[in-house]
């Protein structure tokens, strides 16, 4: 190229818009791990759910003890999977019989850790609730795990606790109201479930 000749543009590549991914919030993720507090609790989300006209997701994460496995055999009998799927089912079922008109739901066993596992599921979730056998403010690793799930889930945390009448006609539990940050507001307020 000489150098009177004026240069030439480089073209640009013209790239279509990538159209945005739109995440639908629509269920209400419940730990459950078989204790009573996560039965409470589910009871507590399928009452709130058929309220919001929204599904639930019981989200249940193995092993149930001890450290996440580093990877699974696919194909291959698993026992602590087999026995988060059992738990699961015993437990669904101890919340089904609690509940008049269950709304649909969807039962999650995963691999992972749980506050892992509950961000990750939080991103379609409009709430994620958890059973507490006691209160939140308390100290040890019930302390660290709620301040854990506070931090991180960006959606309304709700703690269904020992004393919250989810057997009741009136249900009603903690609830912290997350920012899209994720990190908590500390704003407080309490969850309803509908009247029975």
């Amino acid at each position: 190229m000489s150098p009177t000749q004026p240069r030439r543009p480089v073209p640009t590549p013209r790239f279509s818009p990538v159209p945005s991914v739109s995440v639908s919030r629509d269920r209400i993720v419940v730990a459950v791990d078989g204790s009573a507090a996560s039965v409470r609790a589910l009871v507590w989300a399928l009452h709130r759910a058929t309220e919001l006209g929204v599904r639930v997701e019981a989200l249940t994460t193995w092993p149930l003890h001890g450290a996440v496995f580093v990877r699974e055999v696919a194909g291959h009998f698993c026992e602590p999977r087999w026995r988060a799927r059992e738990v699961q089912a015993e437990a669904v079922s101890r919340a089904l019989a609690a509940v008049d008109d269950a709304p649909p739901y969807d039962l999650r066993v995963v691999n992972a850790d749980l506050v892992d596992a509950l961000v990750r599921a939080s991103a379609r979730a409009v709430m994620v609730v958890t059973g507490s056998d006691g209160p939140a403010s308390g100290t040890g690793v019930r302390r660290r795990l709620t301040d854990r799930l506070r931090e991180a889930i960006p959606v309304e945390l709700v703690l269904v606790g020992p004393d919250d009448a989810v057997d009741a006609g009136h249900d009603s539990a903690t609830a912290t109201s997350g920012s899209t940050s994720g990190k908590t507001s500390g704003q407080r307020g309490t969850g309803q479930a509908p009247r029975r």
